[in-house]
């Protein structure tokens, strides 16, 4: 699910949550590629790296990361480290204020690191020549395998996006992340992967399939239904069967009950609140409709086993899939901002060049947890961590490139500013709040033009297929006293958030968008909305253009139509 959303720069990273993909994107790239013989090319690093079987996380490495831990207001996080043969992990800070610790065997939230899981699963399906349905690899179009259920907006994308451009982003469907709902059915049960895939029908595309590269958990949600409907089985299962039950990853989740009940302590959520200078605890969040975008819940120690595993290439994946693990299948371009040379996506990793060392990386965002995952397949060498705030990557990165570069030898002089980098992502998503209307509505009168209604006629429940009801009332202004604005809470949406509609000029208007995924930032997005008066001098609607300031992508116009 961050990458569900990443920027911050991976504050929602789902990316699912997280989120590895927060670039918009043209261009795929050919995934016929002997990756074998890409990954095993030496790397071209001026540097020498550290030895090996001697444990990274010393006190004074502990020290580092308690005072990153303070300086950034993150209760806790936990760190495994792969090196070759080895495995060292520690977990500093708290898993649950005011005294549990974290510690290697602490449960968190995987968000989008888990898409890799699904992708790895989906390509031991394919090679196994066991289901008749997927003769045709990962070419074979979605419809052909739920035909009933997988429909888009565009006849020709409906026949022919295929799994290969679900797994690698490139449908042409962007995040759409609000129209996820936790419940179906007018809320008498909860939603599922079927659910999801279903309400696609109603939702816009935003580009011709393999046109450009958009971040979609709602694909891989799609990918999920895929691999229940072929195997006849909940993934959950099947992961546990091809991948968490070979490895001995006896501490990985795929629903929240089953995580609670387990004899390791589940990590709570937070958000620093600045007003009150404290951590502010976020409740658990069911996933089970987002399912493989971003439902895992682990430990250090269990995600080891599995880093460990794609390093060494070893079982229970069979040589066919780690190959395909290693294939790069889309061109994501650059991202200087990060460190980082062209990136490349495969099944569920990004894959570029550190210092002329090949690494696969991929990070998970949730509502109130993050998650970062790096491994460099040349070094034999890998890096998890986890954390318990939404804004935990800024940690993770200076944690885990730190680890990194002082394996690689990296000098203090060469290496990547990260804390820079996101104090300055900070005070850009703080600018562009602060100035949001003007972002949005650059060229709008002065004196601004009245409302043809007043809020008390705009008042009302109002229905979209694809975002469901929202039900507007009125709340007083918090800074113009006499004024009011109109909000409606989406309570029963994956992400839990609010619409706050302020009044710009005329029928426009500026919604701000707060939920649990920004607590702990002074940042709300916000979306420009206009309410649509008919002959009758009544509203019949209200259209809202959806594009997030934290992972610019077209969404396209929402037009909610008034039904009360």
């Amino acid at each position: 699910m961050g990458q569900l959303l990443r920027f911050l720069p991976a504050l929602l990273a789902f990316a699912v949550v997280g989120s590895a993909g927060n670039h918009v994107i043209a261009a795929a790239y050919s995934h016929d590629v002997d990756s074998r013989q890409q990954s095993e090319q030496k790397p071209f690093s001026e540097y020498e790296p550290a030895s090996a079987n001697e444990s990274p996380l010393t006190a004074e490495f502990g020290d580092f990361v308690r005072e990153q831990l303070d300086k950034w207001k993150v209760p806790g996080i936990a760190v495994a480290v792969i090196d070759g043969d080895e495995v060292y992990a520690e977990g500093y800070g708290y898993a649950t204020l005011p005294d549990v610790p974290a510690t290697p065997e602490t449960l968190w939230y995987g968000a989008s690191t888990t898409k890799a899981y699904l992708a790895a699963v989906l390509s031991a399906l394919i090679h196994s020549g066991n289901h008749s349905s997927l003769a045709g690899g990962w070419s074979t179009p979605i419809s052909a395998l739920i035909r009933d259920d997988f429909v888009l907006q565009d006849e020709w994308a409906t026949n022919h996006v295929t799994l290969d451009d679900a797994v690698s982003h490139r449908t042409g469907m962007p995040r759409h992340d609000g129209s996820l709902l936790r419940v179906a059915d007018g809320g008498t049960r909860p939603a599922t992967p079927r659910d999801v895939v279903r309400n696609l029908r109603n939702l816009p595309l935003a580009a011709e399939p393999r046109q450009a590269s958009y971040y979609c958990n709602l694909m891989y949600a799609t990918l999920s239904h895929v691999v229940e409907t072929v195997t006849g089985k909940w993934l959950g299962r099947v992961l546990r069967e091809v991948i968490w039950g070979p490895l001995g990853m006896d501490s990985t989740f795929f629903d929240l009950q089953s995580a609670m009940d387990a004899r390791e302590h589940l990590a709570s959520g937070y958000a620093w609140d600045y007003e009150r200078g404290e951590y502010k605890e976020i409740a658990y969040m069911t996933l089970t409709e987002v399912s493989g975008a971003g439902s895992v819940i682990s430990n250090a120690l269990d995600y080891a086993k599995w880093i460990k595993s794609l390093i060494q290439q070893s079982g229970p994946l069979s040589g066919e899939v780690h190959k395909d693990i290693r294939t790069p299948r889309a061109f994501w371009g650059g991202s200087p901002s990060k460190g980082f040379d062209l990136q490349l996506y495969g099944l569920g990793w990004i894959r570029t060049l550190h210092k002329g060392h090949v690494v696969y990386t991929h990070a998970g965002g949730m509502h109130a947890y993050g998650t970062e995952v790096y491994w460099f397949p040349e070094a034999k060498y890998g890096v998890v961590v986890f954390g318990n705030t939404a804004t935990c990557h800024v940690v993770e990165e200076i944690v885990g490139w730190k680890l990194i570069d002082d394996k690689l030898g990296v000098p203090e002089e060469d290496r990547f500013d990260y804390a820079k980098k996101w104090k300055e992502d900070q005070d850009k998503l703080t600018w562009l709040y602060e100035n949001a209307v003007d972002v949005l509505y650059p060229e709008r009168p002065d004196p601004v033009l009245p409302s043809t209604l007043n809020t008390s006629e705009l008042v009302g429940t109002y229905y979209d297929p694809g975002y469901g009801n929202i039900t507007l009332r009125e709340e007083p202004h918090p800074d113009k006293p006499g004024e009011k604005i109109l909000v409606a809470d989406r309570p029963e949406t994956t992400w839990k958030y609010a619409m706050h509609f302020y009044h710009v000029s005329g029928d426009h208007w500026i919604v701000y968008l707060p939920a649990p995924i920004y607590s702990g930032t002074k940042f709300k997005d916000f979306q420009a909305a206009e309410f649509k008066v008919g002959a009758d001098g009544k509203a019949w609607g209200v259209e809202v253009l959806m594009e997030s300031r934290t992972d610019p992508m077209p969404e396209g116009k929402v037009l909610y139509k008034r039904v009360v």
